[in-house]
Order: C-alpha cells, then structure tokens, then sequence
C-alpha cells in the first residue's frame, strides 16, 4: 500500500514538473524565465521552450507588439512667449525585456513613466523654437516635423537606458493656442494676411501700368505707321488724280470745263436755292450759251 501511494506521488510530482518546465510562447509575446525571483533568461521566439520546474524557475509573459499611448493635452511656452495647447500619442514597444521588468515591471507604470520623459522633451523643443517655425503661411516653412523628430530621438535615448522600451515615434495630434490668446491671434493673423493682400495688390498695379504704358506705346506705334501709310496712299491718290484731271482737260477742255462747272451746280444749288446773278459769269456760260459743236465736214 505505501509503495502505491509512493509510485502515485512521484508520477503526480513527474506530471507536475513536466507541465510547468514547458512553457508556449507566442508570437506576440516574451517570455522572462526567473529563477528564485530573479530574471535569468529572455524567450522572445515563439513556439515550446524548456525551464525548470515550478518553484525553481517561473515564467512571465509581455507584450512584445507596438503599443499606442495618447499623452494627455499639455500648455507649453514658445521662446517668444506664445502658449500652445500640444496633444500628442507615443508609439512604442519593449526592446529590453529584463530592464522593462526590474525598472517599470507593468504596462501602466510604463505608461505613466513615459508621459514624464515625452512631456519634458516636448516643453523643452517647444521653449527653444519660436511660433513662426511652427505656424507659418508659406508651404514648406513649418518645423513641426523637425521638432517631433528631434523630440522623438532625445525621448527614445532616455526610455532605452532607463525603462527598456524603444520609442518608434512621437507625434502630435493637435497644436492650438488657449482660448484666451484666440482673439489677440486671429488679429495677428488679420494684420498679416491685410500686409499681404495690401503687397498684392501694389504688385498687380504695378504690373497693370506696365502694361497698359507697353499697349498704349504700341497703339501709338500703330497708330504712326498706319497715319504715314494713309498719307502715302492719299499723296498717291491725289497724284493720280491729278494727272488723270490734267489728261482730260489737254484731251477736251470744253467737256472738262462742262464738268467742273456741273460739280459746281450741284454743290451751290438744291430746290429751295435762290440767286440773284449776273448772267455774265463764266459759271452760268454753260447755261446761257450752247456748247460748241464742230462741223462735219
């Protein structure tokens, strides 16, 4: 009977240390062997690991997977004394799991640590840099991404020393100002924008005058050269005329004189003209006198 009893303890004692000295680990976790309350061994590939039995070595598992972390909203001071409202979250994970343990041991204490160091380096960068390098109105100008990246670097240095943990980055979700300084901004930015439109709109005139002063130069230009071609083309005309009136009075003077002296009718003369003359001017011989014919002979 005592021999059943002694074979049957030691097969509960051989199952017993059978089942705690293998430990599963997943994927997405480490696992810390102790031994006596001591951390000796860090598993961070998944799948069976082998450890001594419970009470001598004891397993404890992490979370090896990125981890988000929201920093409650903090006022900080620019160098040039302009408060911001800052909110920002910390992406982060365990790069060393037995100085995670011994210096912070939870996720919660973790946390709270690294909403010390993340707030320190954010007032820090924000009190070195002024608000015009982090709210400007020209692409490209803005230090946010800098700041955040410097802010990242400085944080990550002070969490993997001191608490075991890598920071992946630092980021903000929100930069305002207090509700007090709103209004003395918004006129800020009222000046601002009235200074620019004000360089606009000089600019634009300016730029107007100069063209309206090139299209008016060019319309006189114009203007010059198409008075010269007409008074080319009317000295030529006249010309032509001319000659053309002097070959017609040599070719038949009395018919040249006939028409110029019905020219002169039919500009002093209409239906309601009345003249008192002497018949003995020239421009009344057509009408007094028959023109002369030439004989055939």
């Amino acid at each position: 009977m005592n021999r059943k009893i002694a074979l049957l303890l030691i097969g509960i004692v051989t199952l017993y240390s059978l089942a705690t000295s293998i430990v599963a680990v997943k994927e997405s976790e480490i696992a810390i062997v102790f031994e006596f309350g001591r951390p000796v061994r860090v598993i961070d590939t998944a799948g069976p690991a082998f450890k001594l039995p419970n009470p001598i070595q004891t397993v404890r598992t992490l979370d090896k997977r990125i981890q988000l972390f929201d920093i409650p909203t903090g006022e900080f001071g620019t160098s040039d004394r302009r408060n911001l409202i800052v909110s920002t979250f910390v992406i982060w994970k365990i790069s060393d799991a037995k100085t995670f343990l011994t210096s912070v041991r939870n996720k919660e204490v973790a946390e709270q640590r690294l909403e010390t160091i993340t707030t320190a380096e954010i007032g820090a960068a924000i009190g070195a840099t002024t608000l015009d390098r982090i709210f400007t109105t020209e692409e490209g100008d803005s230090q946010v991404a800098k700041i955040f990246n410097d802010i990242s670097t400085a944080a990550n240095h002070i969490a993997n020393q001191e608490l075991g943990i890598e920071i992946v980055a630092i980021e903000p979700s929100h930069i305002g100002f207090p509700k007090q300084n709103l209004l003395a901004i918004y006129k800020r930015m009222e000046s601002e924008w009235e200074k620019l439109a004000k360089q606009y709109r000089a600019e634009g005139q300016e730029q107007a005058a100069k063209i309206r002063s090139a299209t008016e130069r060019e319309v006189r230009e114009l203007q010059a050269k198409a008075y010269r071609e007409a008074q080319a083309t009317r000295g030529k005309s006249e010309a032509e005329a001319a000659k053309i009136y002097a070959e017609a009075f040599q070719e038949n003077r009395q018919f040249y004189e006939f028409t110029r002296s019905m020219e002169a009718y039919e500009k002093i003369l209409n239906k309601d003209t009345q003249l008192i003359l002497s018949s003995e001017l020239p421009v009344f011989n057509t009408l007094l006198q028959p023109p002369k014919t030439h004989s055939l002979q």
